[in-house]
């Protein structure tokens, strides 16, 4: 039996796993480094997917090596792991930044697969499917949404996770 590569949608139903147990999740990693293993554990949010997927500790340790040798090019990196993923997957997974701050990993949720609306466009005018396709590639796969290529329509978007406004705006003051 040929074993199946993982996909976008298993990457986005194993964020909603780690949403569902603390939707303020953040990175709880070194304080001054951004690194994938702290103390032994995964502690950004690629490296926890990646472990969830199976990825070792010490596999992370040299995906976070390599990673940083080509300036953090995601495209670039030539590691056993990325074998697991399909191409768009690891494109998705590039991008699934997280951060420190609260609520950054239903950020990264929001960014990767929230909808896309002409009103929430900073240029609504310039709002085009054809944008949205070449910025999150991963949506648009017509392999992986059983779509004909003629016919692909938007991903439908995933708000399960509402990012909360302080999230958005770590130095924004309380009125």
């Amino acid at each position: 039996m040929a074993r199946s590569r993982i996909t976008t949608t298993d990457l986005h139903d194993a964020l909603h796993q780690l949403l569902d147990e603390n939707p303020l999740r953040a990175d709880e990693g070194h304080p001054e480094h951004r690194l994938f293993v702290y103390h032994g554990k995964p502690v950004e949010l690629n490296a926890t997917l990646l472990h969830h997927f199976g990825a070792s500790i010490n596999q992370l340790k040299s995906l976070d090596a390599a990673i940083w040798s080509v300036e953090n090019d995601w495209d670039k990196v030539k590691h056993p792991l990325r074998r697991r993923y399909t191409e768009l997957a690891w494109t998705c997974l590039s991008h699934l930044s997280g951060g420190d701050t609260e609520g950054a990993w239903a950020n990264s949720h929001d960014y990767a697969f929230g909808p896309r609306d002409v009103r929430l466009s900073w240029i609504a005018r310039d709002y085009d499917r054809t944008l949205d396709g070449r910025r999150r590639p991963w949506l648009y796969d017509a392999a992986e949404f059983e779509q004909p290529q003629a016919d692909r329509e938007l991903h439908p978007g995933c708000s399960a996770y509402p990012v909360p406004p302080a999230a958005l705006r770590p130095f924004a003051r309380e009125v």
